[in-house]
């Protein structure tokens, strides 16, 4: 029972008694009757008094108790007009009021927070304490194909390939490189916060392709150039030095001029060989910014394999055609550049008997061709600057490529698929 009801049930006692007993000193003496009325009135006001100085404080405080229990920091007391419960009051309020802005500030970063996560182009993973993931924002979702929608628990191995793999490697307060389909690259990075007094793990993955592929571009045109400066300058002087020693050559003796001649004209040959390599490195230094038009995907692929005709019917190589109608923006001479490339890619792959698909989507254009593919390894080198998994390969198709592609704007992977063929995908647009 609480105090005030204990406080009205002794007054109520109180007052029913003397009233009984006043009522038989009505028989007695009536004065000593009017006079106990009177001290009981006067009585009665001194406990509505002490009711008010007494109970009503203790109902007050034991109202701020239960707020805080409830954890409401919006409400406000009012005084009970005494002098050390009104202050008592008083600090009640001024701290409600603090935490109530507290609790306000707090929300508003907890909010703040969320829509931050939710609109970062960063993938985001928030792990629980045995390291599963918990939550992860929409740009995780994209970046591991998944759906929005809310799950509880989701376990790393459930992620889709090559990610399990990639992110197992990663340690406590440490950071990995990742590398996807050869020309995707990703920094992902393990760190903690503080989640109500509980350190939390969380996993931030950033794409940096375009970074990294701008950084080793400004790298290798800078050697390129010096390289193209000193073979031309070298290349042209020796070539003038043979030419006259050639035209002299007629003063030789015959039995030496003419195995001069033929070394001199062999060493011209290798010059000119040496032009060719090193104008191919500098097609893809000088390579311009695409001038974009509308262009029909399916002409420029009927066009593009025309010029392979011959060659498939001498390695016996099937073409599948599954096209529609697709207009892209896009430059026609680089695209079509993109194209011979990667058919021819496919036609070396194959080497003799086997398949090429092109097919057309609503918006991505895939070659496929049965060939013999490449290793996980390969594939995440096959994009990197003059690597060439081919011995006599100089490795500047696939950078053409890549550089193209990626002034483009369009997406691109090149990937194993089904075991059997080897996919090189573009997308052109959302």
């Amino acid at each position: 029972m609480s105090i005030k009801w204990k406080f009205i049930f002794w007054g109520l006692l109180f007052y029913l008694s003397t009233g009984f007993l006043l009522y038989h000193l009505l028989d007695v003496n009536k004065w000593y009757f009017v006079a106990g009325e009177v001290l009981l009135l006067l009585s009665l006001v001194l406990f509505i008094v002490l009711y008010n100085q007494l109970v009503k404080p203790i109902e007050t405080i034991s109202s701020a108790i239960h707020l805080l229990k409830e954890k409401d920091f919006s409400t406000r007391l009012s005084p009970v007009k005494q002098k050390e419960i009104d202050l008592l009051i008083e600090v009640y309020n001024k701290m409600s009021e603090q935490l109530h802005l507290e609790r306000v500030e707090h929300e508003e970063k907890n909010l703040f927070l969320d829509r931050l996560i939710e609109a970062s182009p960063s993938a985001i993973l928030i792990l629980n304490t045995e390291n599963a993931i918990e939550r992860m924002n929409p740009a995780a979702c994209q970046l591991f194909q998944l759906s929005n929608e809310k799950f509880s628990i989701l376990e790393f191995p459930q992620l889709p390939p090559p990610w399990p793999e990639k992110l197992k490697t990663l340690g406590e307060e440490g950071f990995s490189s990742i590398k996807l389909d050869g020309i995707r690259r990703f920094k992902a990075s393990y760190n903690t916060f503080m989640d109500k007094g509980f350190s939390r793990p969380f996993i931030l993955i950033e794409e940096m392709t375009r970074e990294l592929v701008q950084a080793e571009r400004q790298s290798y045109e800078k050697v390129i150039r010096m390289m193209s400066h000193e073979v031309n300058n070298s290349v042209g002087a020796v070539n003038s030095v043979m030419q006259s020693v050639l035209g002299m050559s007629d003063q030789l003796d015959e039995n030496i001029r003419v195995d001069v001649e033929q070394a001199l004209q062999i060493s011209m040959d290798r010059n000119k060989s040496l032009n060719r390599f090193m104008a191919n490195f500098a097609d893809v230094v000088k390579l311009p910014l695409p001038q974009k038009k509308e262009v029909e995907v399916s002409e420029l692929i009927k066009k593009v394999l025309s010029l392979f005709n011959t060659t498939f019917q001498s390695h016996e190589i099937q073409i599948i055609e599954k096209t529609s109608p697709l207009i892209i923006k896009a430059d026609a001479d680089q695209m079509e550049q993109v194209l011979v490339n990667i058919i021819k890619n496919s036609v070396e792959a194959i080497s003799n008997k086997g398949i090429i698909q092109v097919k057309i989507k609503s918006n991505s254009l895939s070659i496929l061709d049965n060939g013999g593919g490449f290793s996980k390894e390969t594939v995440e080198k096959l994009f990197t600057p003059f690597y060439s998994s081919k011995q006599t390969g100089q490795g500047i198709g696939l950078t053409l490529v890549r550089e193209i592609l990626i002034n483009h704007g369009f997406s691109f992977k090149l990937h194993r698929k089904d075991k059997v063929f080897t996919e090189f995908l573009m997308v052109f647009g959302e």
